[in-house]
């Protein structure tokens, strides 16, 4: 078969079920210029081609519809995936494709997902799928598109036509203006981690960070935002990181809905990436919308963060299991790793005369910390509240030290050198070896540290 086009749009889909949607779909991809490309990611083998797919527009897994069908549903769609995944990533990889749509209920969403996966940050990928489950799972931190078509996919109407209409215009425009470059981060890039409670602090960061020549990528601490974090620094995307908000820790503990999965606050510490680690958001549990809440979590106090999240203030007891689980993480890292403890509260609503002030089992939290970190971990404890500038800037001209004293060690650098390969093998840009230049960097630092009067004291 001849090589693909560059103006080819790859189109996921299950012919056998899917076939005039997903014929309708070709359709306006020509309208607009693109060639299309079908992979047909179907269980069951296809049969006769729908209208206004040609036999040569479409290509197939190479394995055995009765094979899959012996395999069972969900196994087949796993090896539809791991066989699609890797050849249509081979396309990209060549230039060959300007950008992939899948159309599908349970299976076309979850095969066409797993497929885009594995394609670079910034290329177009989007899914028209009937939602049939939640999908931020899915995601694993990659920016699919993802377009509901409302009603089910199956037989062509004025409402389904106007959703494909606009997903195949929303692909043309990402597939006209994405340049291969545009997302290249690393070696200025530091990570850090925010969320309402501690937006504030954030903006803060922001400042002090372009001021000593980083850019920052920030993420939201929701469950979804934690798990992308984990997943850039595994792909070697960040020189450092400021992990200001932590507050997923707690739904892993605790059964809220927020857990961003096992691996939070362990990526940077494994792989060797420099942290500056905070405790933002370890005071609550996140739960539902507030008429969800147990009887026991009505007994603790508790606000509405927002309609569909309800903070839950965490007792001495369970702030002190927090701090076991926070201190074995971080006693696993083998790069630079320091705590910084802002005293006068972990969130916006825990300082004097807010619901979750409760100096009490902030105390315990730090007790604990203390007793359970390993002296390889530096812990720092700030008399300021975590939104406070005091703070911010203590936390961040630790970690801009870190990054220096990284830049000098030669088996940390090797660490993320090693990231950075296997994010080239993922499609994701690769991270650079160094940071800014060192001189003009301390100097800006040099330059604010006079005029920042903070009460600190290192605990190890």
């Amino acid at each position: 078969m001849a090589p693909l086009a560059r103006n080819t749009i790859v189109v996921l889909g299950a012919l056998d079920t899917k076939g005039p949607e997903l014929a309708y779909v070709c359709a306006a991809l020509r309208r607009r210029g693109w060639s299309p490309r079908v992979l047909h990611i179907g269980v069951r083998a296809p049969g006769a081609l729908p209208p206004g797919i040609a036999a040569g527009e479409v290509r197939g897994t190479g394995l055995a519809p009765d094979e899959l069908e012996r395999a069972g549903k969900v196994p087949a769609m796993a090896r539809i995936a791991a066989t699609a995944g890797p050849e249509v990533a081979q396309w990209v990889a060549a230039g060959e494709v300007a950008g992939v749509v899948a159309v599908g209920g349970g299976v076309g969403t979850w095969v066409g997902a797993e497929v885009m996966r594995a394609l670079p940050f910034g290329f177009p990928k989007l899914v028209v799928s009937t939602l049939p489950y939640d999908i931020r799972p899915l995601l694993h931190g990659r920016d699919i598109v993802f377009f509901p078509s409302v009603a089910d996919i199956l037989g062509l109407n004025p409402a389904l036509r106007t959703v494909l209409d606009s997903a195949v215009a929303a692909l043309d425009g990402m597939a006209r203006s994405w340049a291969p470059d545009a997302c290249v981060v690393g070696g200025r890039t530091l990570g850090a981690t925010g969320l309402g409670i501690t937006t504030q602090a954030l903006l803060a960061a922001r400042d002090v960070i372009e001021h000593a020549g980083y850019e920052l990528a920030s993420f939201h601490a929701n469950g979804l935002g934690g798990a992308a974090f984990e997943e850039w620094i595994e792909l070697g995307m960040f020189r450092g990181v400021l992990d200001l908000t932590t507050s997923e820790l707690t739904s892993e503990l605790f059964g809220g809905i927020a857990t961003a999965g096992p691996t939070r606050l362990t990526t940077a510490g494994r792989i060797g990436v420099p942290q500056v680690v905070c405790p933002g958001g370890l005071d609550f549990v996140s739960r539902g919308p507030l008429a969800t809440l147990s009887d026991a979590d009505r007994a603790r106090p508790h606000y509405a963060h927002s309609p569909t999240f309800t903070h839950v203030r965490l007792d001495a007891t369970r702030m002190a299991d927090v701090a076991a689980l926070v201190a074995a993480r971080l006693n696993a890292a083998r790069g630079p790793t320091a705590m910084v403890v802002p005293l006068r509260g972990f969130s916006a609503e825990n300082r004097p005369g807010g619901v979750m002030h409760d100096p009490g089992a902030d105390a315990a939290f730090v007790a604990a910390l203390r007793a359970a970190l390993s002296p390889a971990v530096r812990v720092v404890e700030i008399d300021a509240h975590i939104n406070e500038p005091e703070f911010v800037r203590a936390a961040c001209e630790l970690l801009f030290e870190l990054v220096d004293a990284s830049d000098r060690n030669p088996v940390a650098n090797d660490a993320v050198t090693t990231s950075s390969r296997a994010a080239k093998s993922h499609g994701a840009p690769a991270a650079r070896s160094r940071g800014p230049a060192g001189g003009k960097a301390t100097a800006q630092r040099a330059d604010r540290a006079p005029g920042s009067k903070r009460a600190t004291r290192q605990i190890k």
